[in-house]
């Protein structure tokens, strides 16, 4: 018998998505639940059905190559001009660990860099985002600006909003760019070209690497690395779906 989900039980909290940084910061230094005996009467049901539904991600050799290629973009680009700076785009088949190679990835570096940085916790290492449905320029942007906490007003144009966000991610040390489901960026409606060149116009101010997941069309494909996690039956590059 399943029991009931009571919102009242102790150590219960809505998750805040990881598209805004308080969720991001949560599932970033979020401790993995311990695992206990069986028969640890200490051990209550709430425990026990928090434990297994983590389902904890185990790293396999598909997210070592991922690993690996950002690392090697992050040291290409360190000392390149916005123009060529380099990212990586990831593609596969839906359901074969895509978004959760992304966010594995963003939370290991972003951990290193905490080490490598103590006691500055103004830093924003890593930023991640989701492309929303039809997305415009400026609602590609504004997301930007959620995930940074900054306050967006309808009287901000998009680029007001770009020269915010850019000067806040340099400000904050951006070193790493996760973009999740840029395929919903459609290259062969002009809203959607807009949006895929105001995406790169604003990945200039990153120093560090942009990561892409998810991606089937882009109009720019001979500045990225192509990645296809070997997960399944891969479409072609670049797709013509």
């Amino acid at each position: 018998m399943v029991s009931p989900i009571s919102h009242e039980a102790v150590g219960f909290a809505p998750l805040a998505p990881a598209t805004v940084r308080q969720g991001w910061d949560a599932f970033v230094h979020r401790a993995p639940t311990p695992a206990r005996d069986a028969d640890d009467p200490a051990w209550a049901r709430t425990d026990r059905e928090d434990y297994h539904t983590e389902l904890a991600v185990m790293r396999t050799p598909a997210m070592d190559s991922v690993f690996t290629a950002v690392r090697r973009l992050l040291l290409v680009n360190r000392r390149q001009q916005a123009g060529a700076r380099r990212g990586l785009i990831i593609s596969g088949p839906a359901a074969t660990g895509k978004t959760t190679t992304m966010m594995a990835l963003g939370r290991s570096f972003q951990l290193a860099d905490v080490r490598q940085h103590p006691g500055q916790d103004g830093r924003r290492p890593v930023l991640f985002i989701s492309v929303p449905p039809a997305a415009t320029p400026k609602m590609l942007v504004s997301e930007f600006a959620r995930f940074l906490g900054m306050p967006i007003t309808d009287r901000l144009n998009k680029t007001q909003i770009t020269g915010a966000v850019c000067d806040l991610l340099c400000e904050l040390g951006t070193q790493l760019v996760l973009i999740d489901d840029v395929h919903l960026l459609d290259a062969q409606r002009r809203a959607g070209a807009e949006t895929s060149d105001h995406l790169k116009a604003t990945e200039h101010f990153v120093q560090g690497a942009r990561v892409w997941m998810k991606i089937l069309r882009e109009q720019h494909p001979e500045e990225y690395q192509v990645l296809l996690l070997e997960l399944g039956q891969q479409p072609a590059w670049p797709s013509t779906q």
